[in-house]
This record gives structure tokens, C-alpha cells and sequence, in this order.
């Protein structure tokens, strides 16, 4: 669709909202992944610039370690699943990218210990880090996701971590949207696994959370009406180490 969205474009100039940066407004379900952009990058903007290391978890084609400063006092790390990770080095080899800024780290989050292999490949848990985890959480089973959060709470003290999330509203509404996404996803291999639980305010259902993990929530936007009968369906967090 890109060909015939980018003749539009030239001819209207209008710009769909699936490709507006900054996303602003209110975020519709479909539009999860093009909003999300926004909030992350001004995560990496507010905190990096004083952030000794930058690890990005489920990196999958992220490429914002190879859009930092040349001068950018910063150790970069990218931890995801072997075959994805593969298929990226190869490309970045292709298209001439220098990756030398960056430690590649293979891990899966339900099967290995990630924190293990990224320290031995040098990451220093007694320095502060920017965790980004984006689009990964959801797809993992809850012991994956909690233990993920508790290796992170173990790094140091100002360590942040942002991500996004569905609540259990995605995983169990009978609504056609979340019915096709589930069936979806499940068909493409990898199913919708966690959800915080939607009770309202998911606010503070995803504060108990954390704090279970022995983080600290921070800034976090909802994702969804929580208003009469309906219930949030996501949203975008960042949480700290004390």
C-alpha cells in the first residue's frame, strides 16, 4: 500500500493518520503501533541524554541506537531472539549501516536468562539504564513478562524502563476488532498472551503490578474510555528502579 499512499500524498497532500509523527490525539486501536513512536521517542529524548547505557528489549528492526549522536556518551544494546536478530544484521549489513555503536545480544525471553547474557557481553548492572520495551510484552506468556520486569528492578537505582501494554480487555472482549486480532496474531504465530488486568482505573491495577515486580510506575497514558460499561484496552508506561 505504500506506492499508492505516497502518490495520494504528493498529489493531496494529505497524510494518513497511521503515518502522522508526532501521533497526537487521541489513539484508536488501530493505530497502536504509529502513536507509540511518539511517546517512546520522547522517552529516549527525555531521559538518554544523562543515561549511561540503552538497552532495547525484543529490538526486532528498532533503529533508534543508530540514530544517536555521534558524540552520545552512551553504551547501546540490543537483546532479541536469535533468527529475528539475524535477519537484522544481515540487513543493515546491505544497506551499509555501522553498527559498531551497538552489542547485539541473543535471548528469548520465555526459554533464556537475557539479563545473564547481556552482562556477560558487557552490560554493567551497577549503572543506571534506559530500558525501551516496545510491541513485546504482550506477546509473552505472565511468568516471562514478570520475570523480565524483576531482572530489570534488579539494575541499578534510576534505571527506567517504558513500554507499552493491553489490559485483559483485548485478550477476552467478544468485540469484532479484538476478535480479528486475536485470530489474527494467533495465525501469524505468535498469539496475544498478557494483559493487565482492565478493572477500573487500569491506572492503579497496573501501579500494583509493577510494584509486585518491585518497580515504581512513572508516566503512564491510557489507552481506551473508562467511562459506563467500558474498560481500557492498553497503554503506554514508563517505571523506575528505587
Amino acid at each position: 500500500m505504500a506506492g499508492p499512499t505516497l502518490l495520494a500524498h504528493r498529489v493531496t497532500g494529505y497524510v494518513p493518520m497511521a503515518f502522522r509523527y508526532p501521533f497526537e490525539g487521541e489513539v484508536p486501536m488501530q493505530y497502536l503501533a504509529s502513536a507509540r513512536q511518539t511517546f517512546f521517542d520522547a522517552v529516549v529524548d527525555r531521559y538518554l541524554a544523562n543515561t549511561p547505557q540503552f538497552v532495547i528489549l525484543g529490538a526486532g528492526f528498532d533503529t533508534r541506537a543508530y540514530r544517536l549522536p555521534k558524540d552520545a556518551r552512551v553504551r547501546s544494546f540490543e537483546v532479541d531472539a536469535p533468527k529475528t536478530q539475524g535477519a537484522k544484521r544481515e540487513l543493515l549489513s546491505k544497506a551499509g549501516i555501522d553498527t559498531r555503536g551497538v552489542t547485539f545480544v541473543s535471548a528469548d525471553f520465555e526459554t533464556e536468562d537475557w539479563l545473564t547474557r547481556l552482562v556477560e557481553a558487557g552490560f554493567d548492572t551497577g549503572k543506571p539504564c534506559l530500558f525501551l520495551w516496545e510491541g513485546v510484552m504482550i506477546y509473552l506468556n505472565r511468568e516471562a513478562v514478570e520475570t523480565t520486569l524483576r531482572k530489570i528492578a534488579s539494575t541499578a537505582a534510576g534505571s527506567v524502563v517504558a513500554f507499552d501494554y493491553y489490559t485483559t480487555e483485548s485478550l477476552e472482549s467478544p468485540a469484532l476488532y479484538w476478535r480479528f486480532a486475536r485470530a489474527a496474531t494467533k495465525a501469524a504465530g505468535e498469539p496475544l498472551k498478557f494483559g493487565i488486568d482492565s478493572t477500573p482505573p487500569s491506572r492503579e491495577r497496573l501501579a500494583e503490578f509493577l510494584q509486585s515486580c518491585g518497580l515504581c510506575l512513572g508516566e503512564q497514558r491510557t489507552l481506551g474510555q473508562e467511562t459506563g460499561g467500558q474498560r481500557a484496552w492498553g497503554g503506554f508506561a514508563t517505571a523506575t528502579v528505587k
